[in-house]
């Protein structure tokens, strides 16, 4: 894994975490990162582009 996509990662499970209570998958792709984590008690999805944009899926 390059340097800057680890980074990328970092960053976005970093913006994740804001409303998560912990992570469970990380999947990059080139236009975002998919951060599949819990909450509650409930599995979310969410999508974090490199602009800082987070967005539920």
């Amino acid at each position: 894994m390059k340097k800057n996509q680890k980074a990328r990662i970092e960053q976005a499970e970093d913006r994740a975490l804001e409303s998560l209570d912990y992570i469970l998958e990380t999947i990059p792709t080139p236009d975002f990162v998919e951060i599949v984590g819990r909450m509650g008690g409930d599995i979310i999805t969410y999508r974090v582009y490199d602009n800082g944009d987070m967005y539920e899926r």
